[in-house]
């Protein structure tokens, strides 16, 4: 089959034609060589070179001469796995500074390596960008995704909403979006787990756990005992879509909390969960501050945390929020992203929010919605003062589900299917 067309293409190479250097990083295995090596290429005519800092000879012929090696005639120099030779960048910054319409492409799996040496050498030069695995609307062949009914309701708010109610798909793409919803939810995103049987496709994300835990955390720092990080991932896996409690997680394991934080930050920094933090907005109430936390593919989430399955409720919401970050990563201007919750207990699963713009979601994985799930969206859309949203911005409220129907449940909340919100909007 054909290589997936990727949102994030079109972003990528605005930031090589506008900044001299641009970091992509992203989990292992979300396509990032494939973006570059295959893609990238195909919509222009800027030569490039590529080097893979996993090879070991690469390395060692680069450290030799780095600047005579990396002065090369190609418009684009592509660094593949840049965490393994952050000294390189000393050399990028030199070669960056001369101009010459040179661009460098610098690649890694690991954040946090990257950036702290962004912001020592390449401060104020490099563009970062984050690839994650496919999302639901990238599950076509040809040269471009088309956009998903998240985008129209971002641009137009509720009016996008109310023509997604009056104008549905056939009959046929309807059952075709479904059952790819129903696929990409249960099976996750990774690119190569899309032609394989179930029996592979479960042996391959046993593989990719092994390789992370081999390989990934060779980058990242020294793990004294492999065992018990793997059972923390069983752990926090299980946790996905809880408030994060580290002293909860250490009393299982059996050990020190700094360590249990420890490891979440190895995880978070390699892209295998994410740490959605509480709004703060300028309300009295007392709010919780404990941020939430999600595995950032719910197959992983599944596998690890043995879970039930797509049906689980925790799974879904997962999986709403992966495909909120998928859909962030690729927005010019990504909006801010967060979860609203009282101590009282009033709660809203997401909420994006931009200047003249809010969206607040509620992840139910039942087939529909009642008016009952609209009342938590009502009430923090209706009372909500934002930090920089101005007071006359636009709102909506959506209760994502397995459903069927885009249909009205309160003023200004809808029920919205997962496959038309994550899938063409059209």
């Amino acid at each position: 089959m054909g290589f997936h067309p990727r949102r994030l293409l079109a972003l990528l190479r605005a930031r090589l034609a506008a900044r001299p250097i641009t970091v992509l990083t992203g989990a292992r295995q979300t396509g990032k060589t494939t973006i570059v090596r295959d893609l990238l290429p195909a919509g222009g005519d800027l030569p490039s070179v590529y080097f893979s800092l996993d090879d070991p000879d690469e390395r060692l012929r680069l450290a030799a001469d780095p600047v005579r090696r990396l002065d090369h005639g190609a418009r684009i120099v592509v660094l593949d796995e840049i965490q393994k030779q952050p000294a390189l960048l000393d050399a990028v910054k030199l070669l960056a500074d001369r101009g010459e319409g040179r661009r460098f492409l610098l690649l890694g799996s690991a954040q946090v390596l990257l950036l702290r040496q962004v912001r020592e050498t390449l401060a104020g030069r490099a563009a970062l960008l984050e690839l994650w695995p496919l999302g639901l609307v990238e599950r076509v062949e040809g040269p471009e995704a088309p956009l998903s009914g998240l985008d129209q309701i971002w641009r137009e708010g509720e009016a996008a909403v109310r023509r997604m109610a009056e104008s549905p798909p056939s009959a046929d793409d309807a059952r075709l979006w479904r059952g790819r919803a129903e696929e990409h939810f249960l099976w996750g995103g990774y690119p190569a787990l899309e032609p394989m049987p179930p029996e592979e496709r479960r042996a391959w994300l046993r593989d990719f756990r092994r390789t992370y835990l081999e390989r990934d955390l060779a980058d990242l720092g020294r793990v004294a005992d492999l065992d018990q990080f793997a059972l923390a991932q069983n752990l926090l896996a299980a946790r996905t879509g809880q408030l994060l409690s580290h002293s909860e997680v250490a009393r299982e394991l059996g050990v020190a909390v700094n360590t249990v934080k420890r490891y979440v930050r190895f995880l978070e920094i390699s892209y295998q969960l994410f740490l959605l933090r509480p709004l703060q907005p300028t309300v009295t109430a007392r709010l919780v501050k404990s941020p939430k936390l999600y595995w950032t593919d719910p197959a992983l989430a599944s596998l690890l945390g043995e879970r039930a399955g797509a049906a689980d409720g925790a799974l879904f919401e997962t999986a709403v929020l992966d495909e909120l970050l998928r859909w962030s990563s690729w927005q010019p201007e990504p909006p801010a992203l967060h979860f609203f919750r009282t101590h009282a207990g009033r709660e809203v699963d997401f909420i994006l929010h931009a200047p003249d713009r809010v969206v607040a979601l509620e992840a139910k994985s039942s087939e529909r919605a009642h008016r009952t799930d609209a009342r938590p969206l009502t009430e923090v859309l209706g009372a909500l003062t934002l930090r920089g949203v101005a007071r006359d911005a636009w709102r909506v409220g959506l209760v994502v589900t397995r459903g069927r129907e885009v249909e009205p449940l309160a003023p200004g909340v809808w029920a919205v299917p997962d496959w038309r919100l994550f899938g063409p909007g059209g």
